[in-house]
């Protein structure tokens, strides 16, 4: 027998490790580990910003931190729908939502003083680039009403709606009665508001900005598949 083929045929420590790695179930195995480590890396980053901010005394300062936190939650929020036991490549969209908007409500709101957030989803699954969309728009527009639409310490309510508008449509919306902001004020060229237009346009969805008088409504027109 030749020194390869002895060395083939030897069951020490290494080459069990090699036919373990290769052996059925253990991809699994590897794509759980990463998916928790994924998610431990996620939670780690939102602790280090929500850190940060804190150590912030300028309120403008504080809101790109709201920003930034509320973009790693929705993709948080994403993550762990999809890696749980038996995972489809579809997010239960209004449990997505209601994750998502608690942990803004959470880092971002006065919820003492009277600032508070309410979702009402029907029940319906979307594939998750979709989901991943609709939660970073719904950041965007949720941090945009806690700045602009009530004034300090005053109390005030934002909604966010998800329906099913027939067979094949969604309308998702974020709803205030405050003042808003008119257009003047740079409202209209944002990094956020950019950041909205190019995700509805990716999900090949109609984005519309209403003035209620009093308040301001976000409509998303989602199509689906």
């Amino acid at each position: 027998m030749s020194m390869v083929q002895r060395s083939s045929n030897r069951e020490g420590p290494g080459n069990r490790a090699v036919q373990s790695f290769g052996s059925p179930g253990s991809g699994e195995e590897i794509e759980g580990e990463s998916d928790h480590r994924i998610a431990n890396n996620l939670q780690l980053l939102m602790a280090m910003v929500a850190a940060e901010k804190r150590e912030l005394a300028d309120p403008a300062a504080g809101l790109v931190f709201d920003r930034m936190l509320g973009r790693i939650g929705a993709i948080a929020g994403v993550h762990r729908q999809l890696t749980r036991p038996q995972q489809t490549g579809f997010v239960d969209a209004g449990g997505y939502l209601r994750t998502l908007v608690n942990q803004i409500e959470t880092g971002c709101c006065d919820v003492a003083g009277g600032r508070r957030l309410t979702v009402s989803a029907d029940p319906v699954s979307v594939p998750a680039r979709l989901a991943g969309a609709m939660g970073l728009i719904v950041s965007e527009c949720v941090l945009n009403a806690c700045k602009y639409a009530y004034p300090a310490q005053r109390p005030g309510e934002v909604r966010i709606e998800l329906r099913l508008a027939g067979p094949h449509a969604l309308r998702l919306s974020v709803e205030d009665d405050g003042t808003g902001r008119s257009q003047d004020e740079g409202g209209s060229g944002g990094f956020g508001t950019h950041l909205m237009e190019a995700l509805a346009a990716r999900i090949e969805a109609t984005l519309v900005r209403e003035n209620l008088r009093p308040g301001t409504r976000i409509v998303l027109a989602v199509p689906l598949a």
